[in-house]
């Protein structure tokens, strides 16, 4: 029997959503401080906007968080149908408010108040813009994952629309403002990191309550849904102070600048809700698979508390996005370099020069502190202690290779952009692929055919060349920060991937040689060709060092080449280490049971 809402409930969850939008209209007139856009588009886009804003973000974030909840907390599949309806109507506000939101930026950005008798007449001109197409792509996304909510329930739906909302909220990050060139890819990677812990927070937490008791009070879906929301809170306060910070001109912003001012408002709350949330939760989820009545009653006023607050964090959140920040634009530094990257030429790849040359990622800081939380999660099963070292070299490789000298000179450099992604793919992934535990599918897989394990190990690699042989496709992942991490991320995966198809496979050594054997391939092509990788950036980057760029892209060449050369060997040295450890433990039995008869 399903329940139905209670009318007070109803008219107090009303009632919360006029006050949060109040709030958001108020704080973005503050924040704005009489912008001149902002008067210009109109009393209905800058009192309209916040409210779109908000409506799309709380939607956005049940989407999110209620398809992780549903593809990884629930057991049952009552719930789980539940959770994936309530998902599909929140897709579909979500899609309705972004359409909304992006008729309001549109005003803003045009100063067109909307009705006017020019309004909509460049709407074109405005989507083709880079705001624009986020703004579309959102759209796109959102009205994706609401169809794919609305055609199942099952647990791969569930996370299907899951990361079709991680995709949503990664082109809300993109829309975001930035406080100029050289940190907008800090700003929008903060963005990302921010959307994606509110959404899983909120979002999860505002499911669990529309569930019946046993499922919403169930000690262990809590205590699941616990350790989500302390991760979340963790990278909500990082990310947080981070992006605020790169929106600043300095530190005299904390007493001039309503919008940094509502940022640390938002920080405040946001902070002292997740250390009281996260404390309560835990100690109550690890009190057994029963409750007393009192502690599941606590639960739930602290449940419906955490709620209204995190709406109203979001709500100043909304009126923080639909206003400028204080820090100005900056102007790109001088020479060709700066024009083309936004950062100064770096020096001569010297050692000391290279020691420092470090630039932060919070999106890589991310994605390895949530893969060592998922690694290190309550109910991860028992893992050797040598995989867990491999785990941490490689995610430490990744830091390095993403953060420090090669991803400052991988901007400027074809050898050093061409070596980074190789060693991403060599050093690291081969690391994380070697820890991660093989899926039993892909065992199965090799069961039927060994020909089938070549698609994982030989698409991404491939993938990686073409975007590299592609000029076009090379230079939009050196101009846009979102291709950039995805090329950086396929990279990643072309090392991951083999090694996994290598150890569920039953012929290793044939497997490893296919990936192995592409990469020499296009280490030796780069080595042959005159043609010059992205030559309108290489070849126009100003460099006073290695001036020459076709003689720097086969340095490049050389160093493919010769990480291809070494891990063929590593790989062949491992294989038949691991092959004579199975020989050995196989003819153990046959040793002692010799031993055996002897005795007799």
């Amino acid at each position: 029997m399903t329940t139905r809402p209670h009318p007070g409930a109803l008219l107090a969850a009303g009632g919360v959503l006029v006050l949060v939008a109040v709030v958001s209209v108020l704080a973005a007139d503050a924040a704005g401080g009489g912008a001149l856009a902002l008067a210009d588009a109109g009393a209905v886009a800058r009192h309209g906007g916040p409210v779109a804003s908000l409506i799309a973000d709380l939607a956005a974030a049940v989407l999110l968080g209620g398809a992780v909840v549903a593809g990884w907390l629930l057991r049952e599949d009552e719930d789980r149908v539940r959770a994936m309806a309530l998902v599909a109507i929140a897709g579909g506000v979500t899609t309705l408010a972004r359409g909304v939101s992006l008729l309001f930026s549109y005003a803003v950005a045009t100063g067109q108040a909307v009705g006017s008798a020019r309004f909509g007449s460049d709407l074109l001109v405005f989507v083709s813009t880079d705001l624009g197409v986020w703004l579309i792509t959102a759209v796109v996304l959102a009205a994706i994952a609401t169809t794919a909510a609305a055609t199942g329930s099952s647990v791969g739906l569930a996370r299907t629309v899951a990361v079709l909302a991680g995709m949503l909220a990664f082109s809300a990050a993109m829309t975001g403002h930035a406080a100029g060139d050289s940190s907008h890819e800090v700003a929008t990677s903060t963005m990302l990191v921010h959307l994606l812990a509110v959404g899983v927070w909120l979002g999860g937490l505002g499911t669990l309550q529309l569930l019946p008791e046993r499922s919403r009070d169930d000690a262990r879906v809590v205590r699941g849904y616990s350790h989500l929301a302390l991760v979340c809170w963790i990278a909500l306060a990082l990310s947080g102070v981070w992006a605020l910070a790169v929106r600043m001109n300095g530190p005299g912003d904390l007493l001039t600048s309503a919008y940094v001012q509502i940022g640390l408002a938002k920080a405040a709350l946001l902070i002292a809700l997740g250390v009281l949330g996260a404390l309560q939760r835990r100690e109550l989820a690890a009190t057994g698979s029963v409750w007393a009545r009192g502690s599941v009653a606590a639960y739930r006023r602290l449940a419906l508390l955490e709620l209204v607050l995190m709406a109203l964090a979001v709500s100043l959140a909304a009126a923080m996005s639909s206003s400028p920040p204080p820090a100005e634009q900056s102007t790109p530094p001088s020479g060709p370099a700066g024009l083309l990257t936004g950062y100064v030429l770096p020096p001569a790849p010297e050692l000391p020069a290279l020691l420092g040359q470090w630039r932060p990622a919070p999106f890589h800081l991310a994605l390895c502190a949530v893969v060592l939380l998922v690694w290190w999660r309550p109910a991860a099963p028992a893992r050797p202690r040598r995989a867990t070292m491999r785990l941490l070299l490689g995610l430490g490789a990744l830091l390095v290779l993403t953060q420090g000298p090669f991803e400052v000179y991988a901007t400027v450099a074809s050898s050093a952009h061409l070596l980074q992604h190789v060693l991403l793919a060599a050093l690291a992934g081969v690391l994380i692929g070697s820890a991660l535990t093989v899926p039993e599918r892909w065992r199965a897989l090799a069961g039927r055919s060994q020909l089938l394990l070549l698609l994982p190990a030989a698409v991404p690699l491939l993938l990686v060349g073409a975007a590299y042989a592609v000029s076009p496709v090379l230079r939009l992942a050196l101009d846009s920060h979102p291709a950039h991490l995805a090329l950086q991320l396929l990279s990643l995966l072309a090392g991951a991937l083999p090694v996994l198809a290598v150890r569920a496979s039953a012929r290793p050594l044939l497997l490893a040689a296919v990936p192995l054997a592409l990469a020499a391939a296009g280490g030796a092509a780069l080595l042959g060709t005159d043609v010059l990788l992205a030559a309108s950036w290489f070849g126009a980057t100003g460099r006073t060092w290695w001036a020459d760029a076709l003689a720097d892209q086969r340095r490049g060449g050389a160093a493919v080449l010769a990480v291809a050369l070494l891990t063929a060997i590593a790989a062949v040295v491992t294989l038949l280490l691991r092959r004579s450890r199975i020989r050995r433990a196989a003819s153990a039995p046959s040793a002692g049971a010799r031993g055996a008869a002897r005795g007799r």
